[in-house]
Parts: structure tokens; C-alpha cells; sequence
């Protein structure tokens, strides 16, 4: 039986979708509102000139957590789109001339000097990591990953492994693997993170293991095929949605939500409200200042936010398709800091991904789409990152993508730099992430807000970035707001 007042939804994104989903199939009445004039958010797709750009989510990591949250839903992911398994996932160039290539760690291969004993040293290495962290990889994605994020849960799962769990990337890297460029080449594999190997929480190696136990893969169609097939599904007319709507104020009096005023000046009435916009952004902007409880102040004023960065998006011609999906020219692991910091020339390390050597039909025949994110640093808030610097950051990162890529015809580019995070694509201060790779549980901002009726999702809610759990953290908040529901019966 639908209740009378329907859950407003901020947000139609992976968590959003997932969320209004979970919600009406519970029996909610749900109006769905996006600011954005499509659904999607950071994980859909835009035809440009005929080739096919991903917004945001560059592949699909952790698949049997994402095939899980699919499955919560009454969805077969594999019905509903086709994953493609990227057979040639990471190829990173070495100070040497060396190619250390990454797959698994049984195929894993070096090509240069030294070639027969690195590759021995990479497999090795690779095993031994499996072996360590495996088990930390399956327990975090079967055991606690499916369920509200808490620091209790995660020491409750995971106490066992926690000595191994201590210091930092680089140190772990440093003991698993003695020849320094096999060393600069695995760590490459966490370029993504925006953080250098020496600051970065040994935890995050899950990002490897996600490679080695799972493998990367991509949508058929491109990123957007995953919140197309949650936007199918939307029960209709139980799910309203409102594209183009954005959410200027949420509703708080008595101590609870009350109701939402979207930006046309509507208000709607409702007793919840789930937000998949950052926490940040809801304690700033949607909440009186009056109502906000001290945790989530606490919160918003203390963690730390992701890295910034200018996504560069090239469809070109004229250049070979390379032997990998990622490509890397790195430094020494001790200079991949480097790799974070915006330059002042054009750089000589450089990291891109090309998604058409999974997917040709994401560009027409001969042509090819390459993608790289150009470090956004020294500015304190987006607002301070300038058109000039956006100009200097696409300037120099082409010149030295020119030099690796001779003959690179440029048909067609998009960029978007800070302050397009922050506006159109509406995440907070332009952070990639929101709160940093690496930040404990209990400095995320939680499902509960602590105002009765209204509850957080997104990737700011949640301790992994990417698909898969920003999925679950949608259906997560749905299951405290049910839970709630049911013990004020």
C-alpha cells in the first residue's frame, strides 16, 4: 500500500536511481528530482561529433558487487547490459624504455631490459599481494561493503587483518616487489586516486586487488548503459521524475523534514527526504542553518576533500591503437608525486585511458577517443581555479600527449575543469571523489543525518569510489529509512 506523502529523491544518479528503485518497490510513492536536464549524473555517456564520451566513471570495478546490488533490485545485470572484460587493462612505460604490462597475476609481463627476471620479480610480487590481501578483498566486498558503513563493522570483519592493514602504498609496494621500475609500475596502477604513494593508506592497494581478482571492465555502449538500465526500471507512475529540477531548499520544522522547494518554486510535502547530492552540499546549501546537528557540521567542516583535476576528453584519428585500455609514463615511485601536482610546462609523465580500444563502436572507424585528467592544485576552492589555468592545464597536457602520440589528429575535445564540477556536474568544490581515498568510515557523512525523515547517499556517504558502491550506498540509506519507518511503527 503507497503511502500518502511521497520520499523525495535528490539526485539521479547511480545512487539516486538505485534509491528511488528500492524505495518504490517498497511501496513509496517517490518524486525523483535531478537538476541536471538528463539522468545519470557521473555515470552516463554524451554523443559529441560521433564519438561517445563517458561523463565521469571511466570503467566498472568490483562487477559481483555491483551484479549483487543489481540482483536487490529483481534486476540480472547480465540481462540488462553487457559487460566487456578489458583483456589488456594497464600498460606503464618506465624511465628505462621498460613496458610493464598488468593484468592478473599469472599473465603480468615486463618487455625491456632485464625482461625474463622483472617478469618473475612482477609475478611474485603479485601472488605474494593475493595472497595477503585477498582475503581482505573478499571479506570487504561479501561481508562489509553490503552493509551501512560503520568503523565497528569494518574492525568487527576486518580486526583480523589489521596489522596488515598499517602504514602506508609505498611501503607495502617497497616489500613486495625489489626492483624499483616494477615498483613504479604497480603503483601506477593507483595514479586514480590523486594521492602519491607515500601519503596513500596501504588499504587502498584494494584498487589493485580489484584488478586482480575481478578484473576491469566496461558497458556495452559506454558508462551510461549502467544508469540507463536502473532508469528503465523506474516503476512508473510511482517514480516521478523531474529532470531539470533542482532541490533549493529542504523543509526543516519540529525537529524533522518537512517538505522540499525545488528551484521553480514548487514546494512538495513530505516527511522523507533522501539526498544523493554531497553531504557537503546538503549541510551548505539545502539545510537551514539553524536545523544541521553537530556530527554533520563536525563533518563537513573536518574531512578531506578529493583531489581536483581537468578532465581532457580527445576524439582523434591518426594514431594507432595502443596495447592497453590505461597507459602510463611514470617516474620512480618516489616522484609519482609529481604526477599530482599541476606543472608549469608540459609534463613528462602522463597517464590517459582509451576506451575505444575496448569499445571501437564508441567512435567510427579508424578513429579513436583518449581521455586524461590534468591535475587541478594550489587553489583553496573551485571557485579560485581560473578560464587561463584551464587553458594552460589543456595546453600543455596535449603537448605532451603529442609527443607520446605522433601524427594525433584532435577531431573533437572536451574538457571540464573545476568549476564544471562544481556547477553542471555538481560535485562539491569540484572534488572527483568528494572526501578522500583512504578516509576512515566514521569521518564520512552517515545514512542517518540525524534529522528525523532525512538521510545521505552518494559517494560522499560511502568508503569506495566508483559504480558498484555507490550503488549499494543508495540502497543502504533506503534500508535506514525503512528500518526507521518500521520502529516508529
Amino acid at each position: 500500500m503507497l503511502v500518502n506523502k511521497p520520499v523525495v529523491v535528490v539526485g539521479a544518479g547511480l545512487a539516486g536511481l538505485s534509491a528511488a528503485n528500492a524505495l518504490a518497490r517498497a511501496g513509496h510513492r517517490v518524486v525523483l528530482a535531478e537538476a541536471g536536464d538528463a539522468h545519470g549524473g557521473c555515470c552516463s555517456t554524451t554523443a559529441v561529433d560521433g564519438f561517445t564520451f563517458n561523463n565521469g566513471a571511466v570503467y566498472v570495478a568490483v562487477p559481483s558487487l555491483l551484479r549483487r546490488g543489481f540482483a536487490r533490485l529483481g534486476l540480472d545485470l547480465d540481462a540488462e547490459l553487457r559487460l566487456v572484460a578489458i583483456a589488456d587493462p594497464i600498460e606503464s612505460h618506465l624511465e628505462d624504455g621498460s613496458v610493464v604490462h598488468l593484468a592478473s597475476a599469472d599473465t603480468a609481463w615486463v618487455d625491456g631490459p632485464r625482461a625474463q627476471s622483472r617478469t618473475e620479480i612482477l609475478q611474485h610480487g603479485l601472488a605474494r599481494l593475493r595472497r595477503q590481501w585477498g582475503p581482505v578483498y573478499r571479506t570487504l566486498v561479501e561481508d562489509v561493503l553490503p552493509h551501512e558503513p560503520t568503523l565497528w563493522r569494518a574492525l568487527l570483519r576486518l580486526g583480523r587483518y589489521l596489522p596488515r592493514m598499517r602504514g602506508h602504498v609505498d611501503s607495502l609496494i617497497e616489500d613486495c616487489f625489489p626492483d624499483p621500475g616494477v615498483q613504479a609500475a604497480v603503483s601506477a596502477v593507483l595514479l586514480y586516486s590523486g594521492i602519491a604513494p607515500e601519503r596513500l593508506p596501504a588499504t587502498q592497494i584494494i584498487g589493485l586487488m580489484a584488478l586482480l581478482e575481478e578484473g576491469f571492465h566496461l558497458p556495452e555502449g559506454g558508462m551510461g548503459a549502467v544508469t540507463d538500465a536502473l532508469f528503465r526500471y523506474l516503476p512508473r507512475p510511482d517514480v516521478d521524475v523531474r529532470l531539470g529540477q533542482a532541490v533549493r531548499r529542504i523543509d526543516v520544522a519540529g525537529g524533522r523534514v518537512r517538505g522540499v522547494l525545488l528551484a521553480d518554486g514548487e514546494r512538495i510535502e513530505t516527511q522523507h527526504v533522501l539526498a544523493t547530492t554531497s553531504g557537503f552540499d546538503v549541510v551548505r546549501n539545502l539545510l537551514p542553518p539553524g536545523s544541521i546537528p553537530r556530527r554533520l557540521a563536525r563533518i563537513c567542516r573536518d574531512a578531506p576533500l578529493s583531489h581536483r583535476a581537468v578532465s581532457i576528453q580527445l576524439g582523434c584519428s591518426g594514431v594507432a591503437a595502443p596495447g592497453a585500455f590505461i597507459v602510463n609514463h611514470v617516474p620512480a615511485m618516489a616522484h609519482q608525486w609529481r604526477m599530482h601536482r599541476r606543472p608549469s610546462s608540459a609534463p613528462d609523465w602522463l597517464s590517459w585511458t582509451v576506451p575505444t580500444r575496448v569499445l571501437p563502436t564508441l567512435a567510427g572507424a579508424g578513429k579513436s577517443i583518449v581521455e586524461l585528467y590534468a591535475p587541478a592544485t594550489g587553489i583553496d576552492t573551485a571557485a579560485d581555479w581560473s578560464p587561463d589555468m584551464t587553458d594552460s592545464a589543456v595546453r600543455l597536457h596535449v603537448e605532451a600527449l603529442r609527443r607520446r602520440m605522433p601524427g594525433l589528429d584532435i577531431e573533437t575535445m572536451r574538457v571540464v575543469d573545476p568549476r564544471a564540477f562544481a556547477g553542471p556536474r555538481h560535485l562539491y568544490e569540484g572534488a572527483l571523489y568528494g572526501i578522500a581515498p583512504g578516509t576512515a568510515p566514521n569521518r564520512l557523512f552517515p545514512h542517518r543525518s540525524g534529522i528525523p525523515g532525512l538521510y545521505l547517499a552518494g559517494q560522499t556517504t560511502f568508503p569506495g569510489y566508483g559504480v558498484s558502491t555507490a550503488v549499494w550506498s543508495g540502497l543502504q540509506a533506503v534500508d535506514a529509512m525503512l528500518q526507521d519507518d518500521r520502529r516508529r511503527g
